[in-house]
């Protein structure tokens, strides 16, 4: 296990604190416009969340499921790829993706292929859990396709073009649904240990491995308009649906609690939103409205994701359950805030930006009061 004097988590901690203020900054900018370069922050915001809190937060947690303590080697990677984010944070608000920036970006990038890879070995002869990190960090490799081709896009000026927005979503779909997804997976059966009580386990790595594939059509439904998309999209979510149940069933079986039953409700409704989502009138509705895709990446990142590491970290959060609660309450709120103006149910209703921002200030503060007591309690138990 970690030990307590280690600053890996404490970090971690910090840049998703860093990456909760910016995002709580962005939606300020709706209610009181100021004169910072909205994409360039969006940017810094969604590089922080993702490379800065969720995936270190999800490697961490890959080294405690084998209880093994963080080799030296490991832990001056993992600091470099921090110090990387820090360099992002300190690029992106002021010049958006830019020599400098993308060189930090660039750097992560190869850290992260070195410390994964030095993950998948450790992966090796761990059964299921094992397979699925591995198959973590392949997709992860596959992600990073998207990044390395906005350059030879960039150089021949199709910036505006349709494939330049795919290769994000390339990147964005087999990084958190990809690599992010099987990390979880694996902790997963892990925590339940239900490596030897799945049934039919080839099947359910397959369902779930070309699930994710076909997916990922989903994200050319954004560019293009044919129906062949739709189908292989629908034929992936149901893919990833039926290995979802044959997971959940025997983990409600267990009697999880109130706020782990919570997250894996979650992860069901996000398997349904999937197949709903490939229907083509569904489709068309998602995506001509940006707050929908807004609200359903938060749905990911802070409804499953972020819940499931407060989790795995609350024998060191006191008063976790009320904070948790609070949380949820919070959570379904931001969310109904981002997805209601958009059905313009009240006419002339105009104070939807000032709502969304006060709810998310509360959302921080709760984030806050998590992080406050887990570093308290890490304290006491260093000195103690």
């Amino acid at each position: 296990m970690l030990k307590s004097k280690s600053w890996s988590w404490t970090i971690t901690i910090a840049l998703g604190i860093v990456a909760a203020i910016i995002g709580l900054v962005l939606r300020l900018y709706f209610m009181w416009p100021m004169s910072f370069h909205f994409k360039h922050l969006l940017h810094a915001h969604s590089h922080a969340m993702l490379l800065g809190w969720l995936l270190p937060a999800l490697v961490l947690h890959i080294y405690r499921q084998w209880n093994i303590e963080i080799p030296t080697g490991h832990k001056r990677i993992f600091y470099l790829m921090a110090l990387m984010v820090v360099g992002m944070l300190f690029s992106f608000p002021f010049q958006g993706y830019a020599a400098v920036s993308i060189t930090f970006s660039t750097l992560h990038l190869w850290l992260s292929y070195v410390l994964l890879f030095k993950i998948a070995g450790l992966s090796s002869n761990r059964g299921l859990p094992g397979k699925l990190v591995q198959t973590g960090v392949v997709l992860f490799f596959i992600s990073s396709i998207g990044p390395y081709s906005l350059g030879p896009l960039m150089a021949n000026d199709m910036q505006n073009s349709p494939w330049y927005d795919q290769a994000i979503f390339f990147y964005l779909h087999f990084l958190y649904n990809g690599a992010f997804f099987f990390f979880v997976l694996a902790w997963l059966i892990q925590k339940f240990n239900l490596g030897k009580r799945l049934k039919r386990p080839t099947l359910f790595y397959f369902l779930m491995l070309f699930g994710t594939l076909l997916t990922w059509f989903h994200k050319l439904d954004y560019s293009f308009d044919y129906w062949w998309i739709n189908t292989l999209a629908g034929i992936g979510s149901v893919f990833q649906l039926m290995a979802g149940i044959m997971l959940l069933r025997l983990i409600f079986a267990e009697k999880p609690s109130r706020h782990f039953s919570i997250i894996l409700a979650m992860l069901l409704l996000k398997w349904l939103l999937q197949v709903i989502g490939s229907f083509p009138s569904i489709a068309q509705e998602v995506v001509s409205n940006r707050y929908v895709l807004v609200a359903y990446l938060h749905f990911i990142f802070l409804g499953i994701f972020t819940p499931l590491i407060w989790d795995a970290l609350k024998t060191h959060i006191s008063g976790f359950n009320k904070l948790m609660t609070a949380y949820w309450i919070l959570f379904v709120l931001t969310e109904l805030a981002l997805i209601l103006p958009s059905l313009n149910l009240i006419t002339g209703f105009t104070l939807w930006p000032h709502i969304t921002f006060v709810l998310y200030l509360l959302f921080v503060i709760i984030w806050c009061a998590l992080v406050v007591s887990y570093l308290k309690q890490k304290s006491l138990s260093s000195t103690a």
